[in-house]
């Protein structure tokens, strides 16, 4: 079993690596631009904390000082650590659109923290290498405040999340969770850990080890993760999904407007209709803006056009459009392939295919193909 020692210097060299792989990330190979640049410096401190938390844990033994003094040092470095990773994918959700109260609320919560940690450890009269039931009871408090603060950045950015997963629904013919399903296992997995850190950095021995291996398996995967974005196209696709595509409108008269305007106009509902029958639906790769040209229409009187009907998004009518049409190739041409079907249809791949079409049809390409022998 590893023991302590050999976690903490484990856990400072894989942070420093990290920190420096960010720090040192080629500006000019980010495609991302400044929003990328932010977040890469906020996510390599992050991680620098952490680093340095584990030297000085390994350096000055805190921990076999007793579980107070490194539960002091834990919090002192895991509250603002965290604050910087999280706002670092939250900065990168928003393209760099933070808003003041989401940095001021957390920064608050983290100064605080830090502040009665440091005021109680200074106030008490009590040396450090001694237990002090007034600092234990300020990491107590410091540690419900830790929760706060990662339940308020968990809040945005799931929201942040789940609306780049409608941007891309919407814009995309089919889910496309492999451009950024990295940022929901990322807030999920620290959001998780979050409820865990008040509980078991008060522990000692294995179960410590073992929660300390974990966390900062997380935060190397979201910082491998980010810094794989920043630097690959995915990026520019969510962007592209994000920025043509219009955000759902917010109830009221404006929403009213775009209902009444466009979704129900004959020359779009014909568009469309003349779109299906050109059978355009079977190419590879269709997004919302290749789809609107295709038909002659704009794009935003597409996705309202969409949002309004029986399908909801492109995904949606792209996919039914294809399994009919496999529906129609599977029992005009039961010597086709299950590969070649799904390739004239439109499909990428034989996996998407068979999901999809069990969806649509309570059966596997094969099992339907067979049936109609």
């Amino acid at each position: 079993m590893i023991t302590l020692g050999e976690m903490q210097i484990s856990g400072m060299l894989t942070m420093m690596v990290l920190a420096v792989m960010l720090a040192l990330c080629v500006p000019h190979r980010s495609k991302y631009g400044n929003s990328f640049g932010r977040a890469r410096w906020m996510m390599a401190a992050g991680t620098g904390l952490i680093a340095v938390q584990f030297l000085l844990q390994h350096t000055f033994g805190f921990r076999q000082m007793g579980v107070t003094q490194g539960v002091l040092l834990n919090l002192l470095f895991f509250t603002p650590a965290s604050l910087l990773c999280s706002m670092a994918i939250l900065y990168v959700q928003r393209q760099g659109s933070v808003t003041r109260r989401e940095w001021l609320v957390p920064s608050v919560i983290c100064g605080v923290s830090v502040v009665i940690l440091i005021g109680a450890a200074l106030l008490d009269g009590v040396h450090i290498a001694e237990d002090s039931p007034k600092l234990r009871m300020a990491e107590y408090v410091c540690s419900v405040l830790y929760v706060l603060m990662q339940s308020f950045l968990f809040k945005h950015q799931y929201v942040a999340y789940k609306r780049l997963e409608l941007a891309v629904d919407e814009y995309y013919d089919r889910e496309r969770r492999d451009l950024f399903g990295w940022m929901g296992w990322s807030m999920k997995t620290m959001a998780v850990l979050a409820f865990f850190v008040p509980v078991v950095i008060f522990l000692e021995g294995s179960p410590l080890v073992v929660f300390s291996i974990v966390y900062f398996f997380c935060i190397a995967y979201s910082t491998i993760s980010l810094y794989s974005y920043g630097i690959s196209e995915d990026h520019q696709r969510v962007e592209a999904a994000e920025s043509l595509t219009p955000s759902p409108s917010p109830k009221g008269e404006g929403s009213l407007e775009i209902t009444q305007n466009h979704p129900y106009d004959p020359a779009i509902t014909e568009a469309v209709e003349c779109w299906k029958k050109s059978a355009a639906y079977r190419e590879h790769n269709l997004t919302l803006g290749i789809v609107a040209r295709q038909m002659g229409v704009a794009q935003r009187q597409l996705q309202e056009w969409l949002r309004q009907s029986e399908y909801g998004k492109l995904a949606e009518l792209v996919a039914s459009l294809r399994i009919e049409e496999a529906q129609r190739v599977l029992k005009d041409h039961p010597d086709w392939s299950i590969e070649t079907v799904a390739d004239h249809c439109g499909f990428n791949d034989r996996k998407y295919f068979h999901e999809v079409f069990r969806q649509h049809t309570g059966m596997t390409p094969l099992n339907f193909q067979r049936g109609q022998e």
